[in-house]
């Protein structure tokens, strides 16, 4: 029989294949698409003079840009996270980690996550599941853990419950969760004062949801809507039992699209917004910033990205900043500050979540 270390690290090789190489994404849109930035005809600025820097965190980054944050716990999550950090390195952006879980319970593990900082002096968010401070009873000392092994300057604390439920490894008890604004309070207290964020994995967070969120005592939401990668559909390749491939292929487009997600978590929350889910293009982000957000995270893009190595990470993320100035200069934002004013029209079928919801 596997034991629960090399259980965790297994998983996480099929999760970084399986993402990489097969067909893993929702079959709905992020419902950016609905999204309409108004063009500026006599936009008056000067492209050469577009700044795209914000302070994210206690820390400046070039861009409204973080990197996902994906894997670690094996080998090649190692060499992933590397590429990562070198290239946001190279253009001063920022990054996550995937869930630290493996490091914690096995410390030959925690090499996969701290060779981040071999690389990079920016921006490094760290990654625990929400459900194991339930069901594992992890505490303020579990967090230092996977902050000092990263020397993370924020930590994320994800929200899987789709994923948990198909995958058969996975942990079924997210009750209690207000148990968390004890932890992260005594945490902020007695070890590190850094910014927590509450992080989906796919399916978005609803209105209803950043109630609680702000209440647990969340700094920051990342919203992670449907749209980009279905957690649902990797379990689809991965699962043996039938039962849970057919609950997998029912669920494979469950969850909040990318757009509703934003203004649903926006019509509530008045901390830091990043909008992430099926982010594609340097205008998705811009689109995002105009209706609400601080910044994105990008992640398949990138992982798929980082496989062939730092200068190919570097690319990608090159071209969506392009697009992202291309799209300032279009509606005349000569900074990010500008562009959340910039005019926007919703239309279709996210005009009518909208008009449904808020």
């Amino acid at each position: 029989m596997i034991n629960n270390r090399n259980e965790i690290e297994v998983r996480k090789l099929e999760h970084i294949f399986l993402c990489s190489y097969c067909d893993v994404e929702y079959e709905k849109t992020t419902l950016l698409e609905d999204i309409e930035l108004i063009h500026k005809g006599t936009c008056g600025i000067n492209f050469n003079d577009i700044e795209t820097e914000i302070k994210l965190f206690g820390k400046k980054l070039s861009a409204p840009i973080i990197v996902s944050g994906m894997t670690g716990g094996h080998s090649k999550a190692k060499e992933i996270n590397k590429n990562i950090a070198k290239a946001v390195e190279e253009l001063g952006l920022g990054m996550g980690v995937g869930s630290q879980r493996a490091a914690i319970v096995n410390n030959d593990l925690i090499d996969t996550y701290s060779i981040v900082r071999d690389y990079t002096n920016n921006l490094v968010i760290g990654n625990l599941g929400a459900v194991n401070f339930i069901v594992d009873n992890w505490d303020e000392e579990v967090i230092d853990k996977a902050v000092e092994m990263i020397d993370a300057d924020a930590m994320a604390i994800h929200f899987n419950p789709l994923q948990e439920i198909i995958q058969p490894e996975g942990d079924l008890n997210f009750k209690n969760l207000y148990k968390l604004k004890e932890i992260i309070s005594n945490y902020k207290k007695s070890y590190k004062n850094i910014p927590f964020i509450a992080k989906q994995v796919g399916e978005g967070f609803s209105k209803e949801d950043a109630v609680i969120l702000k209440d647990i005592g969340f700094d920051a939401i990342d919203v992670q809507g449907s749209g980009g990668t279905s957690w649902a559909k990797v379990e689809i390749y991965r699962v043996k039992d039938e039962e849970l491939k057919n609950l997998a292929k029912k669920f494979a487009n469950w969850g909040i699209p990318t757009a509703v997600s934003i203004f649903e978590v926006k019509s509530i929350y008045n901390g830091i917004v990043i909008g992430s889910g099926g982010i594609r293009s340097g205008l998705d982000i811009a689109k995002c910033i105009a209706i609400g957000c601080d910044c994105c995270s990008i992640a398949l893009p990138i992982l798929k990205a980082a496989l062939k190595g730092w200068e190919e990470v570097v690319k990608v993320l090159e071209g969506y900043i392009k697009e992202l100035k291309i799209a300032m200069f279009l509606v005349g934002a000569e900074n990010i500050d500008e562009l959340k004013k910039t005019p926007y029209i919703v239309k279709g079928t996210l005009k009518d979540w909208i008009s449904q919801r808020l």
